[in-house]
């Protein structure tokens, strides 16, 4: 699979995603990911430590006929040139949006970019109950008929604690570093089922 994870807006955990996607894709192939964002954040997770399975490496290193799978994470607020460049070659463009209002707002903005492309949206950074944004989110969602993920991912310390130990979040001492990872699995598996 060539997964594209990209937004218009940046702090959504564009990067968090692309490297746990990349790990699941890894479960069933040799699998890269393409930092392709120039602030570098999943090389300088890579960098962290030797806790990354797949390969990490810039778009001028990559060599991608040798895997099976390719994530490739893009700066936020892409380029129309770049993203089509990217998303063309992808079997599905993945974009994470935050539940606030602004982010689903610049959601709404980056959408006519995607109109020709396979992608779907994943609600990301969600707060904890008794917040309701993930809630309202999803709401949003399908009243605007906007294609996405049914599984949402948290927002969860686990995620900081693995970029600073530059491994994957089900590696971390956290009480929720599983729940963290599961997350992403059940996002994996509807991503396969595309």
């Amino acid at each position: 699979m060539r997964i594209l994870v990209t937004s218009l807006k940046g702090g959504v955990g564009k990067t968090t995603t692309a490297v746990h996607l990349a790990a699941f894709l890894r479960l069933r192939g040799p699998t890269l990911l393409i930092d392709a964002d120039p602030a570098q954040g999943a090389l300088v997770w890579a960098r962290q430590g030797p806790g990354l399975p797949f390969e990490v490496a810039g778009p001028e290193e990559a060599r991608p006929k040798r895997f099976e799978h390719v994530v490739i994470d893009t700066a936020g607020h892409p380029k129309g040139k770049t993203l089509r460049e990217y998303a063309g070659k992808a079997d599905l463009v993945v974009v994470p949006t935050s539940p606030g209002l602004l982010s689903l707002a610049s959601l709404q903005q980056f959408l006519p970019m995607l109109s020709d492309l396979p992608w779907r949206v994943l609600v990301t950074l969600v707060p904890p109950f008794p917040s309701l944004e993930g809630v309202r989110a999803f709401a949003y969602l399908r009243a605007r008929s906007i294609p996405h993920f049914k599984h949402a991912v948290h927002r969860l310390a686990a995620y900081e604690k693995a970029v600073l130990a530059g491994t994957l979040v089900q590696n971390v001492p956290d009480p929720r570093a599983v729940r963290a990872w599961e997350e992403y699995v059940l996002v994996g598996r509807e991503m396969l089922k595309r």
